[in-house]
């Protein structure tokens, strides 16, 4: 007779071990329905993250510098300011940690906008639950990732900003 192993299941060879146990995220959002199905998501597999939530960007800076995080999912427009004023709260603070920026489908621009602050992640809130926890292991592995509404825009965007430096040369 096999005995079952007690606790999460192993993840796959090569996926980030350090996942399966104790991951800490903060996720600051202003709705409590989707902060509630983002905890639900983050905490169930393959992350089995330990995840706090917030309703608004002081709450999540008093947070960040009281106890350590390994991933902040942000709203791109939380309670009281931006996520813009997070990012750079959090370089003040000289904390280094990733941030996932989260928006609605009819901020989009908005979310192109905020490629450039020093987020590490962007997805729009429409996007597949295999596709946001896909991006969110890439950005603990130290990449950037958008979700794939996202690419078309970052397509236009880098190829506009290549456009006006070849004809600035």
């Amino acid at each position: 007779m096999v005995k079952e192993e007690e606790g999460p299941r192993a993840l796959p060879e090569g996926s980030a071990r350090r996942f399966s146990h104790g991951l800490r995220i903060l996720v600051v959002e202003s709705h409590s329905l989707v902060a509630a199905a983002l905890s639900g998501l983050l905490a169930g597999p393959p992350l089995f993250a330990v995840v706090e939530t917030v309703m608004d960007g002081d709450t999540a800076i008093a947070r960040l510098d009281e106890s350590a995080f390994e991933l902040v999912v942000c709203e791109l427009s939380v309670l009281s300011w931006s996520a813009l004023e997070l990012m750079r709260r959090l370089a003040q603070l000289g904390l280094d940690v990733p941030v996932v920026l989260l928006s609605s489908a009819e901020e989009e621009q908005l979310l192109l906008d905020a490629l450039t602050c020093g987020a590490t992640g962007f997805f729009t809130k429409d996007c597949g639950p295999d596709e946001f926890l896909d991006g969110l292991s890439s950005v603990m592995h130290g990449h950037y990732t958008v979700s794939k509404k996202l690419k078309p825009g970052v397509m236009a965007r880098l190829t506009s900003a290549e456009k006006a430096s070849a004809a600035t040369r």
